[in-house]
C-alpha cells in the first residue's frame, strides 16, 4: 500500500501543497517519498530514501516550483526502498513521470518487451515500466491521455496511477484499477490521492474514480474516461462530510476496524505473488529432508495454520516453531539440507532474526515472508515474498495476518503442484 497525490492549479506552488497531502497519507506508507512537478517545459523530480520530514530536511520538497506536480509516498512491493526505487518514476527522456499504488503482475514480461526495443531502466521497481509503455506509445503520435489509456489496457494487476507529461504540460491523467484513488474538485484547482484526507483542507467535493476508468485534471476540469473505449463518463462530485480524522480512517472508528474491512484487497495483493518467487521456493522445500516454520506471535499462528496446508495438500512434513525456542530444540538436526521459512511482519523481529541467523551459519536454505522490503529478513533469505499488505496502524494483527496466510497457502499449492500430490482439478 502506498500513498498519490497530484493538484493541477492557477496561481502558486504545488511543492506545498504537495508535501501537506503526503503528510496525510503518511499512515499508508512512509519508507521513501518523491514528488515531480512540470517546471519550465521540463519535470524536475525530487525524491529519497526515508520518512516525509526526513527527505523534507535533505531536500526541501515542500519547495518544488510548478502549478501541476505528482507525489508519493512509499511502502515497497518490488525493490528495497532506495533513492532509485523511490516515486515519482520517469521514462528514458524525463518527459513522462508516474507515481503508483498496487502491484503490476506482468511487469516482467513487458519490462523484457521495453528492453528489447531500447529502454533502459533505472530501478528495480514494477512501476517504472508503465512510464517507458506510455513513452513508447508517444512515439505514435496519439497524445499523451490516448497513450496512457492504451499503456493501461496491457496491464495486470491492481494499480491507481497517476502521470504528468512535459509535451502537454496542462493536465494530469490517471487511471484506477482496484487500488483506491479519489478526486478533488476544487474551484482553482483539481485534486487527485489515493485517499479523501489528502485534498480534504482544500475541497469537500469528491469524485470517486471506479474500476477501469481513468481521469483528466486540468485546473478548471475534471473529465472521466472508460479504459477500455476512451468513452466519456458523467459523474457529479459528493460532498464529504466527514472531518479529517475521521477520514483518515475512511469512516471507522478506530485504524483496527478500518484494517479488518481492507482484508478483501490485501489478500488479493498477497495472492498476486509472482508464480516464479513461489516455484523457487517450492523446488526448494521439496528438496529439503527438514523443513521448519519460524515465527513468533501472530507470525507463528499463521504458520501453525498453514502446517495443515502443507501436510494435507503437499504430504510433506513441516515442523511449526517458536523462534526463540528454534536453536536450543532443533539447532544439532540443522544442516545443509534443512529448509527454514521465516514468516515476519517487520522482517526485524530480534528472536526471528536471532534464530535466522544461527540456522544459516549452520548451512540451512532460508526462505523469508515479510511485509517490510528491504528489511534484515529479506536480506538474510535465500529467497523472500513480500506479503504486499502495507503499513499496519492497528496494534492487534488482522490484514497482516490472513496476507500471511493467503502467501504460505499459495507455497503449499505451489509444492503440491510440483510434488503432483493434488489433481489439476484441486489445485
Amino acid at each position: 500500500m502506498c500513498g498519490i497525490s497530484g493538484v493541477v492549479q492557477n496561481t502558486g506552488e504545488v511543492g506545498p501543497i504537495l508535501y501537506d497531502s503526503l503528510k496525510r497519507l503518511e499512515y499508508r506508507g512512509y519508507d521513501s517519498v518523491g514528488e515531480a512537478a512540470i517546471v519550465d517545459g521540463h519535470i524536475l523530480v525530487k525524491k529519497d530514501r526515508g520518512k516525509i520530514d526526513d527527505v523534507e530536511r535533505t531536500l526541501r520538497i515542500s519547495s518544488l516550483p510548478g502549478l501541476i506536480g505528482i507525489g508519493h509516498t512509499r511502502w515497497a512491493t518490488h525493490g528495497a526502498p532506495s533513492q532509485e526505487n523511490a516515486h515519482p518514476h520517469t521514462d528514458c527522456n524525463g518527459t513522462v513521470a508516474v507515481v503508483h499504488n498496487g502491484i503490476i503482475e506482468n511487469f516482467m514480461e513487458l519490462k523484457q518487451e521495453l528492453e528489447a526495443a531500447g529502454h533502459k531502466f533505472k530501478s528495480r521497481t514494477d512501476t517504472e515500466i508503465v512510464a517507458h509503455l506510455v513513452e513508447e506509445n508517444l512515439k505514435l503520435q496519439i497524445g499523451f491521455v490516448e497513450a496512457v489509456r492504451r499503456a493501461a489496457k496491457r496491464l495486470e494487476g491492481a494499480y491507481a496511477l497517476a502521470f504528468i507529461c512535459s509535451a502537454e504540460p496542462d493536465k494530469i491523467v490517471c487511471v484506477r484499477k482496484e487500488s483506491p484513488l479519489v478526486i478533488g474538485a476544487g474551484t482553482s484547482a483539481n485534486y487527485l490521492a489515493s485517499d479523501i484526507p489528502a485534498f480534504l483542507p482544500r475541497t469537500k467535493n469528491a469524485i470517486l474514480l471506479e474500476d477501469d476508468e481513468m481521469a483528466v485534471l486540468t485546473k478548471d476540469r475534471v473529465r472521466l474516461l472508460k479504459v477500455e473505449s476512451g468513452e466519456e463518463v458523467s459523474r457529479k462530485p459528493f460532498v464529504v462530510e466527514w472531518s479529517v480524522e475521521t477520514a483518515t480512517k475512511s469512516g471507522f472508528p478506530h485504524f483496527m476496524l478500518k484494517e479488518i474491512h481492507e482484508q478483501p484487497l490485501t489478500v488479493r495483493n498477497a495472492l498476486r505473488t509472482h508464480p516464479i518467487y513461489l516455484d523457487l521456493m517450492a523446488s526448494a522445500i521439496n528438496h529439503a529432508k527438514k523443513v521448519f516454520l519460524l515465527a513468533c506471535g501472530t507470525s507463528y499462528h499463521a504458520c501453525l495454520a498453514a502446517t495443515y496446508a502443507f501436510t494435507n495438500l503437499a504430504k510433506i512434513e513441516v515442523t511449526p516453531v517458536v523462534a526463540s525456542e528454534f536453536i536450543d530444540t532443533y539447532g544439532a538436526l540443522i544442516d545443509q539440507e534443512t529448509v527454514v521459512v521465516t514468516v515476519s511482519q517487520s522482517g526485524e523481529t530480534a528472536d526471528t532474526l536471532t534464530a535466522v541467523r544461527g540456522a544459516k551459519d549452520r548451512g540451512a536454505t532460508i526462505l523469508g515472508v515479510t511485509n517490510v522490503m528491504g528489511s534484515t529478513l529479506t536480506r538474510l533469505s535465500d529467497v523472500y515474498i513480500g506479503q504486499n499488505s502495507g503499513p499496519e496502524m492497528g496494534v492487534a494483527a488482522t490484514k497482516t495476518f490472513t496476507a500471511q496466510y493467503s502467501v504460505l497457502l499459495k507455497i503449499a499449492v505451489a509444492l503440491a503442484k510440483k510434488r503432483e500430490t493434488l489433481s489439476r482439478q484441486e489445485i
